[in-house]
């Protein structure tokens, strides 16, 4: 301490307190199968690592796949469409004369009239021929006379529906419109045989693939469970660990308080400190022969290193 300056008050009191310091124990067998342990852990580690990036490449390959197919779907998906609505327009003039025939034929039979002019005509012939050559009596002759006038009166109307039937025929039969349609029909399945060759084999590269990354992701559950089983091992070897260098990390709380308390100069709670733990290391030194033999395997490699002897002496040199 440098000599007191006169006038200029007395200097300040300096306080040294000595606290038992706890060092940590390593187990040679415990520290080895730790290692061990923590390189069967990082090998798990990259293991799982590379499945992980080869399921990311299959998945890659995937979407590259479904962004190829999903046009070609919406493209056979039109041609659908076009197809379905060209066969509509095809139907449509069958529909109609079929709608025609139909209405005719019940028109025909609830008038009585024939439902076409060759019908027509030999239903009026065969009733004149019985008038003129059988014999039959006069009010069925006058019946017969009947039919006869009212066949002759519908024969506008027959023939009218005669000649609405054949053009509802010849559109149904064949004309250029309904070749147009038919060619437009067979190009357009054409061109869907294709899309859909080129859907069919990207569809069975997506179930390959699928195939493979079901395959990976088991590999990927197994890899995942061998690493929660390494790291659970390297946890229970850490706790061992932990639990060995319990006082170790006991002591360094209470040398961060006692350091605290130095740096903001509470003298009073350090000195209490330092009486409690001397007090405390005492009476585990003097009551249990565990603490002793614990506490000289924690300090025998420091004492080695500074040539000092078990009890703390300076060790003397062979000659």
């Amino acid at each position: 301490m440098e000599p007191p300056i006169y006038g200029m008050g007395r200097p300040k009191s300096t306080y040294a307190f000595y606290f038992v310091k706890i060092r940590s124990f390593e187990d040679p067998q415990l520290r080895e199968k730790f290692m061990d342990a923590q390189n069967k852990f990082e090998k798990e580690i990259q293991a799982r690592s590379k499945i992980i990036e080869a399921v990311r490449a299959k998945k890659m390959e995937r979407s590259t796949i479904i962004s190829e197919l999903k046009p070609l779907t919406a493209q056979n998906k039109r041609y659908n469409e076009v197809v379905a609505e060209k066969l509509k327009e095809m139907e449509l003039p069958q529909n109609r004369l079929g709608m025609f025939l139909k209405n005719d034929d019940m028109q025909a039979q609830r008038a009585g009239f024939c439902s076409s002019v060759e019908e027509l005509e030999q239903t009026i012939k065969m009733s004149n021929d019985r008038i003129a050559h059988k014999s039959i009596s006069l009010r069925e002759e006058k019946c017969l006379a009947n039919e006869i006038k009212n066949l002759e009166k519908n024969i506008s109307k027959v023939i009218y529906n005669s000649t609405i039937r054949a053009k509802l025929q010849d559109t149904v039969d064949g004309n250029e419109i309904r070749q147009d349609q038919v060619r437009i029909i067979d190009g357009t399945r054409k061109e869907q045989q294709a899309v859909r060759s080129k859907i069919k084999g990207l569809e069975d590269e997506l179930r390959v693939v699928d195939t493979e990354i079901a395959s990976i992701q088991e590999d990927l559950d197994a890899a995942t469970a061998r690493k929660d089983k390494a790291y659970e091992s390297l946890v229970e070897l850490r706790t061992v660990h932990d639990a060995k260098n319990a006082s170790l990390i006991e002591n360094c709380c209470v040398l961060d308080k006692a350091r605290d308390y130095a740096s903001r100069r509470l003298v009073a709670e350090l000195g209490a400190l330092h009486e409690a733990e001397v007090d405390k290391f005492m009476a585990q030194w003097c009551n249990s022969k565990a603490f002793r033999e614990d506490y000289e395997k924690r300090t025998i490699s420091s004492l080695i290193v500074r040539q000092l002897d078990r009890d703390g002496r300076m060790r003397i040199p062979d000659y």
